[in-house]
């Protein structure tokens, strides 16, 4: 996966901001037997909006308006801390206009882990029903079609980039959207150039 920093604009910041202050992200979550989630992530920020992805201090509700991840080592153990998690490791490699962040976190539970991506819920959630489980998400809200300027953008901008998600669950997945479904193993893939510049909402979920 190739890595630099987002546009320093202010349309593509705010369509950074509706999903993370990343370009590129690879993650992979296992959800063991026992409900606990190990997450492997690496993921670039581009300088610019380093402060965006904050938490701050006003009833430690900015990051809410962050999916998936605040950028900095000690927002991310706060976040990680409110949700019952924990951070297990954590590393930044500076290039020249971004960074790119390698971290491993553990959670007690597939909730905590959902809570942790949106404290507010509205992006991610998690339920259980029926001996079932199910984590969706809304990855990207869609854009104005009607703006053929900023779809072009978008794709230039976001070109070399993908967003790369693998769910690894304790049982065979019944259902799933989005996602390409082998026995227990859930995977994402999908260009950021397409991902910014979909017309309709992407969504997915799968359940367990």
């Amino acid at each position: 996966m190739k890595h630099s920093a987002i546009a320093i604009i202010a349309i593509i910041a705010i369509i950074a901001i509706t999903l993370s202050s990343c370009i590129g992200i690879d993650t992979s979550a296992k959800i063991a037997a026992d409900g606990s989630v190990d997450i492997s992530m690496t993921y670039t920020v581009s300088t610019a909006v380093d402060e965006l992805g904050k938490l701050g201090t006003k009833n430690g509700a900015a990051n809410a308006a962050y999916l998936p991840l605040p950028v900095g080592q000690a927002d991310l153990e706060l976040a990680a801390t409110r949700a019952g998690g924990q951070v297990r490791s954590w590393s930044r490699k500076d290039n020249s206009d971004s960074f790119t962040i390698t971290t491993t976190l553990r959670f007690p539970s597939a909730a905590a882990f959902v809570l942790f991506l949106d404290p507010a819920g509205a992006r991610a959630t998690y339920a259980e029903a029926g001996g079932k489980s199910t984590i969706a998400m809304t990855l990207f809200d869609g854009i104005d079609p009607a703006d053929p300027d900023l779809l072009e953008f978008v794709r230039l901008a976001f070109a070399d980039y993908s967003i790369a998600i693998r769910l690894e669950l304790p049982r065979n997945i019944t259902a799933s959207k989005g996602y390409t479904v082998a026995g227990k193993v859930a995977s994402f893939s999908m260009k950021a150039a397409d991902l910014y510049a979909s017309k309709t909402p992407v969504v997915t979920s799968v359940t367990w």
